[in-house]
C-alpha cells in the first residue's frame, strides 16, 4: 500500500468526533475510539478487510465459513470424532478472542448449532 494512502486512511480514523442530533437538540461531542461513521463511503470495504481475518483464522482449525455476509457467519464442519469435536471449540474460542481484541461482541443468544445425520440414505436433522 503507497505511503499516500495509509497516511490518508490514519487520518481518516485518527481523531474523529461524533454528535448525534435529534430534533433540535445535539448531544455532547464524543471521541470515537473505534469503527467508522456509519454511511461513509469507506467504512463497507474497511470491514470487508477487516472481516476477511476470520476466514484465515477459521481455516487454520479445517473449519469452512459457508456464509460470511456483513456481521453474519455461518460455519461448516464435518465431525467424526472427539479431535474434531476439539478442533471445533478451538476455533469458535479462537472467535471469542479475535472479537474481544477488536472489541466486538458474539450474540451468543443468536447462535445455534444444526447437524445432520445419513441413515438409510434418510437425512435426519439435528438442532441443537
Amino acid at each position: 500500500m503507497r505511503v499516500t494512502v495509509l497516511s490518508w486512511i490514519q487520518n481518516f480514523l485518527n481523531g474523529r468526533t461524533h454528535q448525534t442530533r435529534v430534533g433540535i437538540s445535539l448531544s455532547d461531542i464524543a471521541d470515537l475510539v473505534s469503527g467508522v461513521v456509519q454511511g461513509c463511503g469507506i467504512g463497507l470495504l474497511m470491514f470487508l478487510v477487516y472481516i476477511n481475518e476470520l476466514a484465515f483464522i477459521f481455516e487454520n482449525y479445517g473449519v469452512k465459513i459457508k456464509k460470511l455476509f456483513a456481521d453474519d457467519v455461518k460455519l461448516y464442519m464435518q465431525i467424526n470424532n472427539d479431535v474434531d469435536v476439539t478442533q471445533l471449540q478451538l476455533a469458535i474460542d479462537a472467535l471469542i478472542n479475535w472479537a474481544t481484541e477488536w472489541q466486538l461482541s458474539v450474540s451468543v443468544n443468536k447462535c445455534c448449532v444444526l447437524g445432520y445425520i445419513l441413515v438409510n440414505l434418510h437425512i435426519l436433522l439435528v438442532s441443537v
